[in-house]
């Protein structure tokens, strides 16, 4: 991360950034408004081949106007359909602790930000990128053409050299089967789904142990968590670490014996791309996630672990799977990992996207990459944030 002037460009590696600070909620807000306005005068600049804009439903607009004044080629980046989210949360079962005028302020948001971008923005978009295939396809079935939509999925920096991480020296984790899940503990992630299906491992594995590398960030709701282990019986069989460094956060997964990756299924995550799946494969973890689209899509094609259903049972019984045949546990785990850097290794997503960049913008229409194309995925014009 630079530190940067107020409103003064400043070198990155992948070119130039320009940004606007403000204070409070207020001035947060004006600071987006005049990135997105600063898009006008940078499109007029012969520095820029297009204009982008990621995930602003607002912001998107201005962005395609000003691309449109300027006689470039209009993108725009979906990481998730925030519009669909919004209506969601103001009418689903997500938004029972929110008020009721809250939840309408969700849905009128909501179907506001479904009408600017489904109706105005995306049809006059040159091209979109999204998240996954399954984000292409709920797209396409609100009329837009798949043939312009690119999907690109989460990926993994591959460490240099597996080998060279020594495991977790945690006294904890000495003599036991280690069943490791790396990342936010919020409830809406269904956390007590890898609790319930512990009671059942624990039974025929009585050395098994579930380490929770992460935390939630709302402190009642660490309680439930704690609760929930304890109502099941699981003090002595489940682990939470607290946030930590990446850095020491791989090195409980050198220890891992099964990587778990349970992700929730619903209209706006169904298109989501997790990335547990991929860093488990790349530090040599076989792993057992639920049928959530990406992670059933990414084990289809790594071998690297076993696609269960999201409950209890499910994730038990995938568990059991492989502690019971250590021989193909492992066998997975070196599948996976020799096939996830062509899949989704940065270096491979950036090659591909940068080709693609090349192929909309009439250079290299046949799509082959170059040395410098990882530099080049990231030149746009916009990156209203």
């Amino acid at each position: 991360m630079v530190a940067l002037q107020e409103g003064e460009p400043a070198a990155w590696p992948a070119g130039r950034a320009l940004t606007r600070t403000g204070h409070g909620k207020l001035g947060r807000l004006l600071a987006r408004w005049r990135v997105a306005l600063d898009l006008f005068p940078l499109a007029r600049k012969k520095d820029y081949d297009a204009v982008q804009v990621r995930d602003r439903i607002v912001g998107a607009l201005i962005g395609l106007l000003a691309a449109r004044r300027a006689g470039l080629p209009f993108f725009y980046w979906m990481s998730l359909p925030f519009p669909d989210a919004w209506q969601d949360l103001g009418r689903g079962a997500e938004a029972n602790s929110a008020s009721r005028l809250g939840r309408l302020r969700r849905k009128i948001r909501g179907e506001l930000a479904a009408l600017i971008l489904y109706r105005i923005v995306l049809p006059r978009a040159d091209h979109i990128f999204v998240q996954s295939a399954a984000m292409r396809t709920l797209l396409a079935g609100k009329g837009l053409p798949a043939a312009k939509m690119t999907p690109v999925p989460m990926g993994v920096a591959l460490p240099e050299n597996v080998e060279a991480i020594a495991p977790a020296d945690d006294p904890r984790l000495q003599g036991r089967k280690v069943l490791v899940y790396l990342g936010a503990l919020e409830r809406m992630r269904h956390p007590e789904v890898m609790i319930a299906a512990m009671v059942d491992i624990a039974k025929q594995h009585p050395d098994a142990l579930l380490v929770l590398v992460g935390d939630t960030q709302n402190p009642g709701e660490r309680a439930w968590l704690e609760n929930e282990i304890a109502r099941h019986g699981m003090g002595g069989r489940v682990v939470i670490t607290g946030w930590m460094p990446p850095a020491q956060a791989w090195r409980y997964l050198r220890a891992a014996t099964v990587g778990l990756s349970p992700f929730p299924r619903s209209r706006t995550l169904e298109v989501a791309s997790p990335t547990k799946v991929c860093e488990y494969l790349a530090y040599g973890v076989p792993v057992v996630a639920n049928d959530q689209p990406d992670q059933a899509a990414l084990l289809a094609q790594t071998g690297g672990g076993l696609c269960v259903p999201l409950t209890a049972q499910g994730f038990a019984q995938g568990v059991l799977a492989l502690l019971a045949d250590p021989a193909k546990a492992r066998a997975m785990a070196e599948q996976g990992r020799a096939r996830i850097g062509g899949l989704r290794s940065y270096d491979v997503l950036a090659m591909q996207l940068a080709a693609q960049y090349r192929k909309l913008l009439g250079r290299g229409v046949d799509g082959q990459p170059c040395a410098d194309d990882a530099l080049e995925a990231r030149r746009t014009a916009g990156a209203a944030k």
